[in-house]
């Protein structure tokens, strides 16, 4: 059976979606507090839960909270969980530790968990997950926490983003004003989609909800430094034109 932690009866707050879409005959839907997810609990018709211990809740734990406790008829599984994990934690971006100082400096002065994953993003540009793990241990906080509240609010962000960051304003005046064709020209010139970061780490594009420049509407910020107004498909492409001449001088 599939536990977490110290306890082995499933509990609503501490299970992850990881196994929807899956055929099963009965299920019985949980809800958990706002950054944990949710999970298809499946029950037997006499009430007990069930499980095949094929791993899929444990291969797929972000914070790598569920172990299996395999039974005989499973123990030859077709996957090999520890080599997974392993390769997901070799795959993880070196980070540079020395900016991390800074961090653990404001922790041990008192500030917040937010406070802490904000000056973490602002020193890489992310959050590593090596960095969480880090905050997690400074602050005496279990990982799941800290990695629920990261991926709770949409303004971290847990992958590397490109050196040049685009957002596309997707406001009322800007969306009516053509932003979803702008956004678009952007990810057609640079081969990306939205949301998404060029293989070089050089770009990444992404949606916003206002920037604040509705008299320029459609509005293009760049890096939080520089800001497009009034901009047009084919400027798009002329901008991106720019920056990869930027990039290449």
């Amino acid at each position: 059976m599939a536990r977490r932690g110290r306890s082995a009866e499933p509990r609503g707050s501490a299970l992850y979606e990881v196994i929807k879409g899956v055929d099963f005959e009965r299920r019985e839907l949980l809800e958990k507090p706002a950054g944990v997810g949710l999970f298809d609990l499946v029950r037997e018709p006499d009430g007990s839960y069930r499980c095949y211990a094929c791993t899929l809740c444990e291969r797929t734990c972000p914070v790598d909270c569920i172990e299996i406790d395999y039974c005989p008829e499973h123990e030859e599984l077709p996957f090999d969980v520890e080599a997974e994990k392993a390769a997901i934690a070799a795959a993880q971006p070196e980070v540079d530790r020395s900016r991390f100082d800074a961090v653990i400096a404001r922790i041990r002065e008192g500030s917040g968990l937010i406070e802490a994953l904000h000056a973490t993003q602002e020193a890489y540009g992310w959050l590593p997950r090596k960095a969480l793990e880090d905050i997690a241990a400074e602050m005496h906080l279990p990982f799941s926490r800290v990695y629920g509240v990261a991926s709770f609010y949409t303004q971290f962000r847990l992958e590397p983003v490109g050196r040049h960051v685009i957002s596309v304003c997707m406001g009322t005046a800007c969306h009516v004003a053509g932003a979803p064709l702008v956004a678009e020209a952007f990810s057609q010139a640079l081969e990306v989609p939205v949301g998404g970061t060029s293989d070089d780490l050089a770009f990444t594009l992404q949606t916003v909800n206002c920037i604040g420049a509705c008299a320029l509407a459609p509005a293009v910020r760049l890096d939080d430094s520089e800001t497009f107004g009034r901009v047009t498909p084919d400027e798009a492409r002329r901008i991106v034109r720019r920056l990869r001449k930027r990039e290449e001088d």
